[in-house]
């Protein structure tokens, strides 16, 4: 069995000669000291055995051999004797005890004695090493018969020559390097490293990523990197970079075809240059990145990866700029010039996210009730998407700026979602508590996290044992430098995809035809929702909200292209005057208008705005149930969302409006007052389904307006100076 390399030394940093010399410096100033303290003898043999005892359970808890064993439990048992030896002998006299040249002399022959022994062991051990590399060239010479093919097998042999010297040394464990394998093109390398049968792991190997880069000397900028192949537990790869593969820009590959949502998406490339990917098709995915950390980019290749298959609809939230980042991806098709919408649908309102995440909701309720009979024929528990029943994948920025219902909504569907086909893709500014839940990072097996400054977020992101130092942070210094991983698998450095403007209205018209629709039965489920909405008296009640599904464009377009704002274009040639560029060719020009006849015009503008009648409301519609303005407030959305109030009382008479029956508790209450959570729960009591937010912002909104009074902040509302009796009149 192989064992561990043997540690002839007497503490971290020497060899077996300086060991010695250090150890037996000590036992001398310790039993000098313990002179001066007139420290009974016997504790200098006490010390030694204890001493004994714990070098022979370390060495034994590591595979020692015996000689290993004998030759550390003998020299700390010396070591005891003589510090006994000196104390004993310690007299009154000067230049006694471990002063006396004979003790001093004794100590240094036992010193010297001890080093040639553990030299002469440390000899021994490496001309084994020396025998076992000739053997190996031996070997090749007998196999290659070339003189290319042999010094090619002795450039790869002197590289695992090498590293395997430092790794014994530096990890004081007998790993094996069984092979290099050269990148292509040749930036770098990586080793294939066989570990011992004593219990050692490929984390005792990762702690010495940051020393192997400084002892051997790897170019600044990169890095060596322990990775976990799953090939096996005892074998390892070793990645060591001699090219910065992260410092440079990779541009999307060029070329666009059709893809499936079953295979994984390429994000960007490794330091080894290999692919790095994502599989969103049952797994939940979070990305985050601090601010120009190359996250927005990274969220458009994702986009472009998902938009290629032919087997899954987009779904995009973004509440920042009227939806800018989903916006360029459906230019192409409100310009016509694409047959179909890349993204299927955009939230970037709040109202729209809500009536999104109560469609998706809606569809994982009853998706796999209507597929039943198709999973049954397939031998499945879970819909096997399909272009005619795409997966839905809800992608969203800025997770941190969303109201807490959708937020609750979209942990739901991440919860839930996964036999349905529905999955989540949310993008925060950090991994924290107060930009995305904790319980969406846990369900989230696809995790990417950008450039950081602060190792701590890779530790939000990634998992809570997270060691400091686990990652060179200075070997991700570049914009779209990130760490990534896939399928729960060991976190990984990666360069993501450059995506520019262009690509992506480029790849937005290519993709229009293989564009799928969702299938009939999803659509009958999200079109119509039953929702609960106020009726003009402020009462809740149940009403059947239409079209939401096939009426998105309807609601949304106008928000996210508003009417174009004109922009004068800049002109290429030398700057001319502005009567010439303006001026018509064969007319005089204008004559140029003072500052005071300029201001006299705009003055005269602003009171014929001024005197402009202003135009009647036309009231309420007639439809039971009016299209989403684009400005909505959301506390009527949320509304919608909660069980209504009757009407009337329980002796059938009409109940008064919420808010008018919060000013008459107030006008009942009197001189001594009330406050809005005692109002709010007297009208929870009469079936008012109002909010306390709701209450208290009522009560806040009349004392302004001198209805109530409030003598100091969180003091009982009372009657204010403008408050007429609330029984008899209304108050406007």
């Amino acid at each position: 069995m192989a064992t561990r390399r043997i540690d002839w030394s007497f503490g971290p940093g020497h060899g077996p000669v300086s060991g010695v010399i250090n150890a037996a410096g000590s036992a001398l100033g310790l039993t000098m000291v313990a002179d001066l303290a007139h420290v009974d003898p016997v504790w200098g043999a006490t010390a030694g055995v204890v001493a004994a005892a714990g070098a022979v359970i370390t060495s034994a808890a590591s595979n020692a051999p015996g000689r290993a064993l004998a030759y550390r439990a003998l020299c700390w048992l010396g070591a005891g004797t003589w510090s006994t030896v000196a104390l004993a002998t310690a007299t009154p006299e000067p230049f006694s005890g471990p002063w006396a040249t004979s003790n001093l002399v004794a100590l240094a022959i036992g010193t010297i004695g001890a080093a040639f022994t553990g030299r002469a062991f440390q000899n021994a051990e490496q001309r084994k090493e020396d025998e076992r590399q000739a053997e190996v060239d031996a070997q090749l010479a007998h196999a290659f018969a070339s003189q290319e093919a042999l010094a090619q097998a002795r450039d790869h042999e002197r590289i695992a020559a090498l590293w395997q010297a430092e790794l014994r040394r530096q990890t004081r464990r007998e790993v094996t390097v069984t092979a290099v394998e050269f990148w292509e093109p040749n930036t770098g390398f990586t080793l294939d490293v066989q570990l011992p049968a004593d219990g050692t792991t490929l984390e005792d190997i990762k702690e010495h990523e940051k020393t192997l880069a400084t002892s051997m000397d790897v170019p600044l900028g990169c890095a060596v990197e322990v990775i976990d192949p799953g090939i096996g537990r005892r074998v390892v790869h070793i990645r060591v970079g001699t090219v910065d593969a992260l410092a440079e820009d990779h541009h999307l590959p060029d070329g666009c075809q059709p893809d499936t949502i079953e295979n994984n998406l390429s994000m960007g490339i490794k330091s080894d240059r290999s692919e790095f990917t994502v599989n969103v098709r049952y797994n939940n995915m979070v990305l985050v990145g601090q601010v120009d950390s190359g996250k927005s980019n990274q969220l458009n290749v994702l986009t472009r990866q998902l938009v290629r298959c032919t087997d899954a609809l987009v779904w995009a939230i973004d509440l920042t700029g009227n939806g800018r980042y989903p916006r360029p991806w459906v230019r192409a098709w409100k310009e016509q010039r694409a047959v179909a919408p890349a993204i299927d649908w955009i939230a970037p309102t709040a109202e729209e996210a809500l009536l999104m995440t109560r469609a998706a909701m809606a569809i994982i309720e009853g998706r796999t009730a209507d597929y039943e009979q198709l999973m049954f024929e397939q031998g499945w528990d879970k819909i096997m998407v399909s272009p005619e029943i795409p997966e839905i994948v809800i992608v969203v920025d800025e997770f941190g700026s969303l109201p807490s219902e959708v937020k609750d909504n979209l942990q739901q569907i991440s919860d839930t979602g996964r036999g349905a086909g529905v999955r989540t893709v949310s993008c925060a500014l950090e991994a924290t508590g107060r930009y995305i839940p904790t319980p969406m990072i846990t369900q989230a097996r696809e995790r990417v996290g950008m450039r950081v400054q602060d190792e701590a977020q890779l530790q939000y992101l990634f998992d809570r044992t997270w060691k400091s130092g686990r990652f060179d942070m200075s070997s991700m210094r570049i914009r779209g430098a990130g760490v990534g991983s896939s399928d729960a698998a060991l976190p990984d450095k990666f360069k993501g995809w450059r995506m520019e403007p262009d690509r992506i209205d480029a790849d937005s018209v290519t993709v229009g035809p293989w564009r799928p629709e969702l299938d009939e039965p999803s659509v009958a489920r999200c079109d119509v929702l039953t929702v609960s909405a106020r009726n003009r008296d402020g009462y809740r009640e149940n009403r059947t909200l239409n079209e939401v599904y096939t009426g998105r464009w309807d609601r949304t377009l106008p928000i996210i292209f508003p009417a174009r704002v004109t922009v004068p274009a800049q002109p290429k040639e030398p700057a001319v005057s502005r009567a010439d560029s303006s001026t018509p060719a064969g007319q005089p020009a204008a004559e140029p208008v003072s500052l005071g006849e300029a201001m006299a015009d705009l003055k005269a503008g602003l009171e014929r705005l001024a005197n402009v009648e202003p135009v009647p409301d036309p009231g309420a519609p007639d439809s039971d149930l009016p299209p989403l303005p684009a400005d909505a407030d959301f506390s009527v959305v949320e509304s919608w969302l909660n069980p209504g109030a009757p009407s009337t009382d329980a002796a059938g008479k009409p109940k008064p409006h919420p808010r008018r029956r919060m000013r008459q508790i107030v006008w009942d209450a009197g001189e001594p007052g009330i406050g809005p959570t005692a109002v709010h729960k007297q009208l929870d009591a009469e079936g008012y389904a109002t909010t306390y937010p709701t209450v208290n912002g009522w009560m806040k909104d009349d004392a302004a307006a001198g209805i109530l009074h409030q003598e100091r902040e969180r003091a009982p509302y009372t009657r204010g100076p403008k408050m007429l009796n609330p029984h008899e009149q209304d108050q406007g």
